[in-house]
């Protein structure tokens, strides 16, 4: 298995992409700030008490679900945990991208601009939610924490004044993820299947991001723009980014 990793990686047995937003510089000469915002895939392959110990060591106060109903009733989702919040807010209906060719390179861009455009209910709530600092720490994920996560992290990237590049790559890291799905010794992962799909599908360039934020910079001005659209507050955005960030030490 890869052992060599970023540091936003955080090692879980069971968890391949479950990391942090922590430690990014800003445009501003900031960093963002560790240890309150984390990111990851489903918790299916974690045993009960593997999943409360993590949600302990983490001290998560928020966890939200990015996956569609039919995920859920497939992999399984939690009722509750021990009095922390539990949010359901699905970016997107798998019928959304039924009519895009997975063999385009531009596939996952496309995929993107349609859950950025699609579903503004559940992803402005979303984001109101992870930008509250009252929530966290707070974790998000969706099935293998790469797309309709990635998306959430790039947002809220963005809102911290993080620069694009480095948005876009850390957007990429899920390439070390997949790696490391491949590379397990895990019955419970199905590498035939994971092996079968186009590159254009499992693939998690910086292209892709950057393509992202470009549409969202073209289309609506910027980031801000966007999420003021969807119906955030200003006053909310510049407070996140307040209390995200801090002094490099």
């Amino acid at each position: 298995m890869t052992t060599d990793l970023p540091s936003q990686f955080l090692p879980w047995d069971g968890l391949y992409n479950l990391r942090e937003l922590g430690g990014y510089p800003t445009v501003d000469g900031l960093v963002t700030r560790s240890g309150l915002l984390f990111r990851s895939e489903a918790f299916f392959r974690l045993s009960d008490a593997s999943r409360n110990q993590l949600f302990e060591n983490l001290d998560l106060k928020t966890v939200i679900d990015l996956r569609s109903n039919e995920e859920r009733q497939e992999q399984g989702y939690l009722e509750s945990a021990k009095g922390r919040r539990l949010l359901h807010l699905p970016l997107i209906d798998v019928s959304v991208e039924s009519d895009l060719d997975r063999l385009d390179p531009d596939y996952l861009a496309q995929v993107y601009r349609a859950i950025l455009t699609s579903r503004p209910d559940s992803l402005s709530e979303a984001m109101a939610v992870i930008l509250n600092s009252d929530n966290w720490p707070l974790l998000f994920h969706c099935a293998a924490g790469k797309d309709r996560t990635g998306i959430v992290a790039m947002l809220t990237l963005s809102m911290a004044q993080v620069p694009d590049a480095q948005i876009a790559a850390d957007y990429a890291l899920t390439q070390y993820a997949l790696r490391r799905v491949l590379d397990a010794d895990d019955p419970d992962i199905d590498r035939a299947s994971w092996k079968t799909l186009p590159a254009t599908v499992v693939a998690s360039t910086p292209e892709t991001a950057e393509k992202t934020l470009d549409f969202l910079n073209t289309s609506y001005g910027s980031v801000t723009n966007y999420l003021i659209e969807l119906g955030l507050k200003p006053d909310l955005l510049a407070r996140f980014h307040e209390t995200f960030t801090m002094p490099p030490a």
